[in-house]
């Protein structure tokens, strides 16, 4: 499928605030995530994520390259449709996006997380990072990451944004990051 379909496509259930399905594992057909697309342009998609049982779990973001599959009013969408309602929950956007499309939505996002001290996940090809980011530019991220139970590594971690697949905000395994982070001390 072109790129500029599946642009196309996002953008047109932003337009109409449909639930997705986006699949980004050629290998895996299971391996999805539903939501609302917030934002999408040539390079990335922002996607306000639903559990299958019809509640927010953060943001993630990907590379549009790495969307292989657009789904909008299948079964299953129309059928977190129907949870997202019984639960009352409301599609409510992350915040003003980028000015422009043109804008890096990473960039955007990952400065917002700064801002915000919200705790987040970078995916690269070999690794995941997960911590609070304490500076980016164009070529580089500078991460407190934490360990397994919590703790703070003492060197902060940089990744080349070169390197970034994915990112995460505010999901649950942020989510559970920050209170084994309370429990240890950090803010």
């Amino acid at each position: 499928m072109p790129i500029s379909f599946t642009v196309y496509q996002m953008r047109k259930a932003r337009e109409l605030d449909l639930i997705v399905s986006l699949y980004t594992d050629l290998n895996d057909p299971i391996a999805f995530c539903s939501g609302y697309i917030e934002q999408v342009n040539a390079r990335h998609v922002l996607l306000a994520a639903l559990t299958p049982w019809g509640f927010r779990d953060g943001w993630l973001l990907w590379r549009v390259e790495d969307v292989h599959h657009v789904f909008t009013t299948d079964e299953y969408e129309t059928r977190l449709e129907l949870l997202v309602k019984l639960h009352e929950q409301k599609h409510t956007p992350l915040t003003q996006g980028p000015d422009s499309t043109d804008d890096d939505l990473a960039i955007w996002l990952m400065n917002w997380a700064r801002r915000e001290k919200r705790t987040v996940s970078i995916l690269t090809a070999k690794e995941t990072y997960t911590g609070r980011i304490v500076a980016l530019d164009d070529l580089r991220v500078t991460m407190e990451v934490f360990y397994f139970f919590g703790r703070v590594m003492r060197q902060p971690t940089v990744v080349l944004m070169r390197d970034v697949e994915s990112v995460t905000v505010d999901t649950e395994e942020e989510k559970m990051y920050d209170l084994l982070c309370a429990s240890s001390g950090y803010e």
